[in-house]
């Protein structure tokens, strides 16, 4: 199912490499389907990446030393600035998809952030939900993967850039009272 999912997800970004041609509804339904989706897993791992995030600063708060050694060792390098960095990421990525959703289809009530709101709430809390075992450590690992493979294509495909996602992290960072110098 792993595979399955991220060949799903992985059309469904190449979705926006190409510009839609519809000649009939049916296909446009289709497309929007692929972007609803690409922008539901959007949404999903920045819930992933800000809960990790927010697990992290619970465990440095605990000074849970051991939990913190776990994670790092499942997930080397990991840091409350990568975490803020692939978050914000994911959002910018998650917009694109809403906007050409926005644009590209005639809908009744236009996408917002508000649509995939439960799918970043639920991930969010699964993943700040994390305890040392092996099921919750492979688990931790897929999702680390299928959201980092879908960051890489759409900056492979040029439509997000580090000139870009830093100038988000430091307004969000700014409209969130956090400070990026401080995170290790």
């Amino acid at each position: 199912m792993s595979v399955l999912f991220r060949r799903v997800v992985g059309c469904s970004v190449l979705v926006l490499m190409f510009p839609l041609v519809s000649e009939s509804a049916e296909k446009s339904r289709v497309g929007l389907e692929k972007m609803k989706l690409a922008s539901s897993v959007g949404a999903k791992c920045s819930g992933f990446y800000d809960g990790v995030f927010a697990l992290l600063h619970n465990l440095d708060q605990a000074a849970d030393h051991q939990a913190l050694g776990v994670i790092q060792k499942n997930w080397p390098g990991i840091n409350k600035r990568y975490l803020f960095r692939q978050s914000t990421s994911t959002m910018l990525m998650t917009g694109i998809f809403i906007k050409q959703m926005n644009q590209k289809f005639t809908l009744k009530e236009s996408f917002s952030f508000q649509s995939f709101s439960q799918d970043y709430v639920l991930s969010r809390k699964s993943a700040m939900a994390w305890k040392d075992g092996k099921t919750d450590n492979e688990e931790q690992k897929r999702q680390h993967q299928q959201c980092e493979h879908i960051l890489q294509i759409t900056k492979n495909n040029g439509t997000l850039s580090d000139r870009v996602i830093n100038a988000a992290m430091q307004k969000r960072s700014v409209a969130l009272g956090v400070d990026l110098k401080s995170m290790d």
